[in-house]
C-alpha cells in the first residue's frame, strides 16, 4: 500500500507539474521572440529610415503633399529607367564583376593552398605556414605600395583585373581554412579515394571543397564585402569614370545600392554558416 501511495503522489505531482512547466517554457520563448523582434527592428531602422529619404517625396513651395498618386509612380519610374544609363548602374556592375569573381577565386586557391599544406608531407611545410602567419601580421600598405608601382610601371591602370588578381592572394584565408582543415581532414578518407583511383583535383572538388563549406562560407562574406567597400585601391589604379567601381560614384542610388548586395549574400551564406556550426557541435 505504500508503494501504491507513494506511485500515486508521484504521478500525481508530476502531473500538477508539467503544466507549470509548460507555461515556464511558453513565457520563456514568448520572452526571447519579444527580443528578438526588438532587436531586428533596432537594427533594421537605420535601412528603413535610408529607404525613406531615398523615396521621399519631394517637398518645396508649389507642391501638393496630398497629391501622391499617379504623378509620383511615373517619376519614380523615370528615376529608375534613367538609372540604367546613371554612372551608380556602371559602378555598381564593376563592383559586382570585382567582387563576385575576386570571392571565387580567393575561396577557391585559398581553399587549394589550405589542403596542400595539411594533406602533402614536404620539407618546407612548417616554414610555409610559418610564412602565412607572418604575413598575415604584416600591414597591407606595406604590400600596397609596391603593388601600385608595378601596377603602373606596366600600364595596367584601369583594368578591373588588377582588383581581382591582389584578391586571389589572401594569407588570412588561407590561415583559416588551415585551421578548419586541421579539425576535419581525414586522412584515411583520402587514401581511400586514391586507391579507387581518382585524381587529385578529383579529390579536392569533390571531397575536400564540400567539407570545407561553412569555412568557405564564413569567409566569402569577409571577403565579399571588404572588396565591395573597398576604395582605396580603386582610387588610385582606375581613372577611367566609366571603370569606377560603385564606392567611387557618388549619387542618390549609390547608397542603396552599396547596402543590399553584402546583404543578400550574407542571406544566402548564413545557412551554411549555422549547419557547420551544428556539426562542430556533434562532432563535440
Amino acid at each position: 500500500m505504500d508503494n501504491r501511495n507513494a506511485r500515486c503522489t508521484g504521478t500525481g505531482d508530476m502531473n500538477i507539474s508539467e503544466p507549470s512547466i509548460k507555461k515556464k517554457d511558453t513565457v520563456l520563448k514568448a520572452v526571447a521572440y519579444i527580443i528578438s523582434i526588438g532587436l531586428s527592428l533596432l537594427t533594421t531602422y537605420p535601412f528603413i529610415l535610408m529607404l525613406i529619404g531615398q523615396f521621399r517625396e519631394p517637398e518645396g513651395p508649389g507642391f501638393d503633399t496630398a497629391a501622391r498618386s499617379l504623378e509620383s509612380i511615373v517619376r519614380y519610374w523615370k528615376n529608375f529607367v534613367l538609372f540604367f544609363d546613371s554612372g551608380a548602374f556602371s559602378g555598381f556592375r564593376n563592383s559586382v564583376i570585382v567582387s563576385v569573381l575576386g570571392t571565387v577565386f580567393c575561396m577557391y586557391v585559398s581553399s587549394l593552398t589550405a589542403y596542400a599544406i595539411t594533406a602533402y608531407e614536404w620539407k618546407l611545410r612548417e616554414a610555409f605556414d610559418k610564412m602565412i602567419l607572418i604575413v598575415v601580421m604584416l600591414p597591407s600598405t606595406v604590400a600596397t605600395v609596391g603593388y601600385y608601382q608595378l601596377v603602373y610601371k606596366f600600364h595596367l591602370i584601369n583594368m578591373l583585373s588588377m582588383l581581382i588578381l591582389p584578391a586571389i592572394a589572401s594569407p588570412l584565408t588561407v590561415l583559416f581554412m588551415r585551421l578548419y582543415l586541421k579539425a576535419t581532414f581525414s586522412r584515411a578518407m583520402v587514401e581511400s579515394a586514391r586507391l579507387d583511383g581518382a585524381g587529385e583535383f578529383r579529390i579536392f572538388n569533390q571531397i575536400i571543397l564540400p567539407l570545407l563549406k561553412p569555412a568557405i562560407a564564413t569567409q566569402a562574406i569577409f571577403c565579399f564585402v571588404t572588396s565591395w567597400h573597398n576604395d582605396f585601391v580603386p582610387r588610385i589604379i582606375l581613372i577611367d569614370g566609366a571603370k569606377k567601381t560603385l564606392p567611387l560614384v557618388s549619387g542618390d542610388n549609390s547608397l542603396l545600392l552599396s547596402f543590399l548586395p553584402p546583404i543578400l549574400v550574407y542571406a544566402f551564406l548564413s545557412k551554411h554558416i549555422v549547419e557547420g556550426v551544428a556539426l562542430g557541435g556533434e562532432k563535440i
